[in-house]
């Protein structure tokens, strides 16, 4: 009985098979993929030292003094926005932007330049000559470079690991006289210079390489969740300084912010400063306020308020005639230096311990820029170059190393306002360098009675967009459940842990997650839909038809060494061969009673998703061919690349398979297939 329905279901689809293939006597019979080749193309032949040669004559068969100046000018994108700079279009709203985003440099560079644990006047170095730089070498008009939180919380780490703190401060006993914390000072000043000229010269190093696509491996759930960990390490070490407390000391490994809060927890009990605790709590307040009012009715208004300058001209009038550092004992930032810094070589002796922490701010703080200019380019259609960018990164950090500044990174609430400012082109920068460099020489001095509680709270209130990055946590959960391990296990590990450790932690999981994706890729059957030549996978489309002697597979990723054993596994389930031993005692009655029984004639394996193929694919593929071959199936290939039969080539494919076997497209080799299938078939049961 079951064969009696087993030989209907095989006329059924013998007369389905018909049906389909009546629709088609009229199309042309199918191409061998060499016969294709022959009759309409001319495939290249040229041997690695040709390529060499041809590459060669035509980037360098022609090298003129005019065309090695302008291989030189091309790395000056300054130099086009000046020659074609329309100043009616443009002047005005760049003056504008450059004011703005200058005045919101002022506190900000201030905040970050104490993050560190520099003197603050450090933080407006570098609020201002890498902005120089970079308008000269940077494609992005609206990234605002200068100082970033992130990364000034890493900066201090590494100066930390190299200019450890004196006995007196580290068990707050002693006053440390203004000499000893000059020197202290200097010492940290040279360890952050030298910090800076290793990260330029890190980030110059991969322009030169073209290395800039490596970026791409830095993915956004990756940059989230390690800038939104690292937000609450800046969070946490600005309370001390909000409450009018000294920070606790020497608190190193795992669980460091636990430890942190409990320590501070104590010190807050007997030690809390409430006059700075007020000054820091109204201050967080009409912060928010306004940058909510600023975002709210910025399409009304068409200069920003400057808050952040308002509070800290507040502060610094309030501090200086009430003395609240004298009276009421509030830190303050006390002198600051005026005038701009000679240059000076950045010294080499902490080489060694800043390597590691310099290829780490490298890293992060190209990541973090570079897609901000990416999402700028995309939406105001600018091409912003990954290569250059990285030029402009080193430069600017290599160069302000000799001007005593720390490395820097772009800014996202600056670039926000500097994009929403109305300006344009790269010469924002210069403007803002303009009013940088008029506070920097005249009025720094003005700023020492500024309370260290309003350097904090403008850093807490602009941690607010990085905090909001918390909720891609949901977002990732809806899209994607390995990115959302992405984004999990970096924020934990950054937070549990460290910023550095965090970021290891976090690339490491981005490597494991897209190796898994290409380990472990969709391996589909294909079906014809009806009246066409197309081959859809049968999960989505139901409709399309199976041949019955024939399955056509796809496996939708290239074949290479990592997924070689995936592959073999997939490729015969689909086609329902068991590779698997059958045991010496069966546990199931008729497990491999129809084990030399196959269905199918012919398997036919689409190569078009194959980008490429490695020595370890190639040699499977032959491996299965044969394999299939002794137990009486025909393995075909189609839509194979070039680059794909270049390998095949190289590797003799051919000779250890059979020299017809790849079709120029997966309908021609059904058709091939069907055809070899009549000829064999008897006249009771033929198929078209």
């Amino acid at each position: 009985m079951t064969d009696i329905v087993a030989d209907n279901d095989e006329v059924n689809d013998d007369q389905e098979d018909r049906r389909l293939s009546a629709s088609e006597d009229q199309t042309p019979r199918s191409f061998c993929l060499q016969s294709f080749v022959n009759l309409y193309g001319d495939e290249p032949h040229l041997s690695r030292f040709d390529h060499i040669k041809h590459y060669a004559k035509k980037h360098c068969g022609s090298v003129t003094f005019l065309c090695c100046l302008n291989i030189f000018l091309d790395k000056i994108p300054l130099l086009y926005c000046l020659k074609k700079y329309n100043i009616r279009k443009n002047l005005f709203g760049d003056i504008i932007a450059g004011i703005t985003v200058a005045i919101m440099h002022i506190p900000q560079g201030m905040a970050y330049g104490v993050l560190t644990t520099l003197p603050p006047i450090y933080g407006l170095y570098v609020s201002f000559f890498p902005v120089i730089i970079y308008m000269i070498f940077g494609t992005c008009p609206h990234l605002s470079i200068g100082t970033f939180a992130v990364i000034s919380l890493m900066i201090a780490q590494a100066i930390e690991g190299v200019v450890p703190l004196p006995m007196d401060m580290i068990n707050n006993t002693t006053i440390v006289s203004n000499e000893s914390n000059s020197l202290l000072n200097n010492e940290k000043v040279q360890v952050a210079t030298t910090l800076a000229l290793l990260v330029g010269l890190v980030q110059l190093l991969l322009s030169f390489l073209r290395l800039g696509f490596l970026t791409v491996y830095l993915t956004e759930p990756f940059i989230s969740g390690f800038t939104s960990g690292a937000a609450v390490h800046v969070f946490t070490s600005q309370i001390p300084s909000l409450f009018g407390v000294k920070s606790p000391s020497r608190i190193e490994g795992a669980f460091k912010l636990p430890k942190f809060y409990i320590k501070l927890i104590r010190l807050l009990f007997y030690k809390i400063n409430w006059i700075s605790t007020a000054i820091g709590i109204i201050s967080i307040i009409i912060l928010f306020f306004s940058k909510y009012f600023n975002e709210r009715y910025k399409s009304k208004i068409r200069i920003v308020l400057p808050c952040e300058l308002i509070l800290v001209i507040i502060g610094t009038v309030l501090s200086h005639f009430v003395r609240l550092d004298s009276k009421y004992d509030i830190s303050v930032v006390g002198e600051i230096k005026r005038g701009l810094p000679s240059p000076v070589f950045p010294s080499l002796n902490s080489i060694d311990k800043l390597i590691v922490p310099a290829i780490t701010i490298a890293a992060v703080s190209l990541s973090i820029s570079i897609s901000m200019a990416k999402m700028f380019s995309r939406k105001h259609g600018y091409k912003v170059s990954s290569n250059q960018e990285l030029l402009a990164y080193g430069m600017a950090n290599v160069i302000s190393s000799f001007f005593k500044c720390y490395p820097s990174a772009g800014s996202l609430s600056r670039s926000v306002v500097q994009e929403g400012s109305g300006g344009k082109t790269l010469l924002i920068g210069g403007f803002s360098s303009i009013v940088l460099g008029s506070v920097i020489i005249a009025l720094t001095p003005l700023f020492r009675s500024l309370p260290m509680t309003c350097l904090a709270a403008i850093i807490i209130v602009n941690l607010k967009g990085l905090f909001y990055q918390m909720k891609d946590f949901i977002f990732y959960f809806h899209i994607s459940v390995l990115e959302c391990l992405l984004w999990t296990i970096t924020f934990t590990s950054v937070v549990l842990f460290d910023v550095d450790i965090g970021l290891y932690v976090g690339i490491c999981t981005s490597f494991i997650i897209n190796t898994i994706r290409t380990q472990k890729p969709r391996f589909v059957t294909l079906g014809q839909v009806e009246h066409t030549g197309i081959y859809k996978n049968v999960v989505y489309f139901p409709s399309a038809h199976q041949y019955s002697k024939i399955k056509v597979l796809r496996f939708d990723e290239s074949l290479y060494a990592c997924n070689v054993p995936f592959f073999k596994r997939k490729f015969y389930e689909l086609i329902d061969i068991h590779l698997e031993h059958s045991p010496i005692i069966s546990c199931r009655e008729d497990t491999h009673k129809h084990a030399d029984k196959f269905n199918f004639k012919y398997v036919i394996l689409e190569c078009s998703t194959f980008n490429f193929i490695d020595t370890v694919g190639v040699k499977l593929l032959i491996e299965i061919f044969n394999d299939l071959k002794r137990r009486g199936i025909v393995l075909y290939l189609s839509e194979c690349r070039f680059e794909v039969r270049h390998t095949f080539d190289a590797m003799k494919f051919y000779e250890k398979t059979e020299f017809h076997i790849i079709y120029v497209t997966t309908h021609d080799a059904v058709t091939a297939a069907r055809n070899q299938l009549n000829r064999a078939s008897t006249p009771d049961h033929t198929i078209i």
